[in-house]
């Protein structure tokens, strides 16, 4: 008697970027959809037990063609966080980029910003590689994370109660990473009518304000202080940024105080999200008591 079975391939998502907060969220959302995701990461110790993954490491061209050599999944979607702080990412991106078109992705989501335009600095490159190839893909474009208060602004609001910018004034509709990945999401299931859109948030606010927000959830008086450009590139420099990354970083943070941000707010080809900055620094608290 001949027995016969069926082969079923998964459609996968590949998450590039190792358990960054948007990956891991997107992620999240992916499989409670009942989709297929791996992340392709240079920590697989970091992967959350129940995910699929592989190594991935954009500085190891070898590991390239780990995502594709396995016989109970297909990526067809690829999202594609770049190396960090670094500014020529095509050149870094773009031989796995044409390795998943060779080995049939269909789809790809690019994180980027809204400092960064197509065909402009790091991802702005691979925004305009990718539409030249021809292929699916869309590009998240986000304005500032809330979540960097407990990241790169972490360490001078727990030591001085500070939060130190080069915006004194301008506003920024500061973004959730949770509403950045359920963007990606819903491009994913359900696709865009557009290339790219504004990713911001419920609500524009100052520093000032962010830091009185802050202040009323800890419960611990906490400030912003304005610094000029000039010094918030020394600042950035200092952490071990490049010194052009950090120029390019202070220099955006300006532009931010002149209204580029806050400009957003009446574009038309926007992602608004629902987390406020206050709906946000509630839900981890706790961080700040650690």
């Amino acid at each position: 008697m001949n027995s016969f079975y069926t082969l079923i391939i998964i459609m996968t998502t590949l998450i590039t970027g190792g358990t960054s907060q948007i990956g891991l969220a997107l992620a999240q959302r992916l499989k409670a959809a009942g989709k297929g995701v791996v992340f392709g990461t240079r920590s697989p110790s970091k992967v959350p037990s129940g995910y699929n993954h592989v190594l991935l490491d954009w500085a190891d061209p070898s590991t390239y063609e780990n995502p594709f050599a396995s016989s109970e999944y297909q990526i067809d979607t690829v999202y594609i966080i770049a190396p960090p702080a670094t500014l020529n990412a095509l050149e870094i991106t773009k031989p796995f980029i044409d390795l998943a078109v060779a080995k049939g992705v269909k789809r790809f989501v690019l994180l980027s910003a809204t400092i960064i335009e197509k065909g402009g600095l790091m991802a702005g490159k691979i925004y305009e590689y990718l539409d030249s190839l021809g292929v699916d893909y869309f590009v998240l474009r986000p304005t500032w994370f809330i979540e960097n208060l407990f990241n790169s602004h972490s360490y001078t609001i727990r030591g001085q109660g500070e939060i130190i910018s080069a915006v004194p004034k301008g506003r920024i509709p500061f973004i959730s990473v949770e509403d950045i990945a359920q963007a990606a999401f819903e491009y994913i299931t359900q696709g865009s009518n557009t290339k790219d859109k504004l990713i911001i948030g419920p609500e524009a606010l100052t520093y000032d304000e962010v830091a009185q927000i802050l202040t009323e959830v800890i419960g611990k008086p906490i400030t912003h202080k304005p610094v000029s450009v000039a010094e918030q590139e020394a600042r950035l420099a200092s952490f071990g940024l490049s010194p052009e990354y950090a120029k390019f970083l202070s220099s955006e943070e300006g532009k931010s105080d002149a209204g580029t941000e806050a400009a957003l707010v009446d574009q038309e080809n926007k992602f608004v999200g629902n987390l406020s900055v206050r709906d946000v620094l509630e839900k981890n608290k706790a961080f700040w008591s650690s």
